[in-house]
């Protein structure tokens, strides 16, 4: 197995950034009004809150930092999949790709919800 020396070696990691990249090209086909420009903020802050929360905790360099960082990413998940299916109710996305990055970001949830339960049973640190 392949030591993890950087939050950039973590798949969860490596999976919600590049998410966050689709989401910002998703997000410049919005149509430019004032409902749409507040839709397309907020997607794109919890989008990348997710990458960067799971960077910010490992940074931090202690269990239950590490754990409470890896908790807001979860929440921060969660938000933009409600952002997501708001912009596909809404017109703003099409069907098929609501569904692919929705599948996408219920991947990411699940593969945050298996670390945080981990991290609980074996009280690892980021370095572990």
């Amino acid at each position: 197995m392949k030591k993890i020396k950087s939050y950039r070696d973590l798949i969860v990691w490596q999976r919600a950034h590049v998410l966050a990249k689709r989401i910002i090209g998703i997000c410049s086909s919005f149509p430019n009004t004032e409902e749409a420009r507040i839709i397309k903020k907020q997607l794109l802050r919890s989008s990348t809150s997710i990458p960067g929360n799971i960077a910010e905790g490992y940074g931090g360099n202690k269990g239950r930092a590490f754990q409470n960082s890896l908790t807001i990413a979860r929440k921060e998940a969660t938000e933009t999949d409600y952002w997501l299916f708001l912009s596909f109710e809404l017109g703003y996305l099409q069907g098929e790709t609501y569904k692919e990055v929705e599948n996408d970001y219920q991947g990411v949830r699940a593969m945050l919800s298996s670390f945080i339960s981990k991290l609980n049973r074996t009280s690892l640190t980021p370095d572990s």
